[in-house]
């Protein structure tokens, strides 16, 4: 006898969860980088059109995505278990399950109510933006589209402007930089705070500004697509998966010093850490197979490679727990160089030596800023 197929689980949802649903969304795709209308406009022809989707955090049925098999059907379609999401958005969380797991979509969704309950002046409360900062380097920064890169949000007055040039005197720079970011955590809360970096500057200045502000405040970090000309991240689909991690294997080491790698824009060679200096019997490198300066095209590659960082650093601590310094080589865009020393924790780890790259001068890395275990940071940790 044929066993029968599985019926499709029934996907019915009271007045209640809809609304809630979508009055907590604001009738918003809830991805923070997309953040949709979910409806388009009647014409003078057509009707409104709803183009939101209910999208399942754990599956409705036994086939889909995320699956919870001992959840019930009416646990599956209530309103912890749903959320709004554009078509295309809805494509990609199911089509990548395993990125967009049960607890980084409950995550996204808990965000987003934040995000509308502080943002949209209709839920009762003032509106909140985001303080802004412009870290550039030796040349003028382009700030025409730096808005609409922050739209559905806003920055709430004129982005300050951090410039540090290549040529500075890198501890008076770090104090700089330590000073802007400060300003930047002053008064409420670090935790609320909501800052948005738009970042054109040597890797060492931005590298160190990470370090100061923190991983407490929520940042949001923007690329200048120079194809584009515009600060807006493109609506492409994210890409895979391709950030590599190497000099993880082996057993702890009585090492002095270790060397941290960074290969996204182009390759760190063993030659220019050679004459640099850095030991290299102890080297964890971070980065792409075929690094390029085009590379950075979605803000959840950041996500990824920073995950990968902050793996880098913990395994870097337990193979070399004796190490005194790490000495941090970067060849990488600048929103990214900001992410990654944001995981720098000055009370678990050595001392940091950054490095700044000139083409034309020997050597090509030069010491600059040196990122201590004991100096304060913005913070006050």
């Amino acid at each position: 006898m044929a066993k029968k197929a599985n019926k499709p689980t029934k996907r019915r949802y009271t007045d209640r969860t809809l609304k809630l649903l979508w009055g907590r969304a604001a009738g918003r795709c809830a991805i923070p980088e997309c953040r949709v209308e979910l409806y388009a406009e009647a014409t003078d022809y057509d009707p409104i059109v709803v183009i939101g989707e209910i999208a399942h955090v754990a599956a409705a049925g036994a086939q889909g995505p995320r699956v919870a098999p001992l959840m019930s059907d009416a646990d599956k379609n209530a309103y912890d278990n749903l959320m709004l999401l554009c078509q295309n958005c809805h494509g990609r969380v199911d089509g990548q399950p395993f990125f967009h797991s049960v607890a980084r979509l409950l995550d996204i969704k808990q965000a987003h109510e934040a995000w509308v309950r502080a943002s949209l002046p209709e839920r009762g409360r003032s509106r909140t933006g985001w303080s802004a900062l412009v870290l550039r380097g030796d040349h003028p920064l382009d700030m025409a589209t730096m808005e609409a890169a922050l739209s559905p949000d806003f920055a709430i007055a004129a982005p300050q402007i951090l410039s540090v040039p290549m040529n500075s005197d890198w501890p008076d720079a770090d104090k700089k930089i330590a000073t802007a970011a400060r300003i930047l955590l002053a008064g409420d809360d670090a935790f609320d705070k909501r800052i948005a970096v738009f970042p054109i500057a040597p890797v060492s200045a931005c590298l160190a500004f990470g370090y100061h502000i923190t991983s407490r405040p929520h940042v949001r970090l923007f690329q200048h697509h120079r194809d584009e000309q515009s600060w807006a991240w493109p609506r492409r689909t994210l890409p895979p998966d391709d950030t590599i991690v190497t000099g993880l294997d082996g057993d702890s080491r009585d090492a002095d010093a270790v060397t941290f790698a960074f290969h996204f824009s182009a390759a760190v060679t063993d030659e220019t850490l050679m004459e640099a200096g850095a030991p290299l019997t102890c080297r964890i490198n971070i980065g792409i197979e075929s690094p390029s300066t085009i590379w950075l095209q979605h803000p959840e590659q950041m996500t990824r490679a920073v995950s990968a960082t902050r793996r880098a650093f913990e395994a870097g601590m337990r193979l070399h727990p004796r190490a005194r310094r790490w000495h941090l080589f970067y060849a990488g865009p600048a929103p990214l160089a900001v992410a990654i020393g944001q995981q720098i924790n000055p009370t678990m780890y050595p001392a940091v030596q950054l490095y700044e790259y000139r083409h034309k001068e020997l050597p090509r890395y030069r010491p600059s800023i040196l990122l201590g275990a004991s100096a304060n940071r913005a913070f006050g940790c």
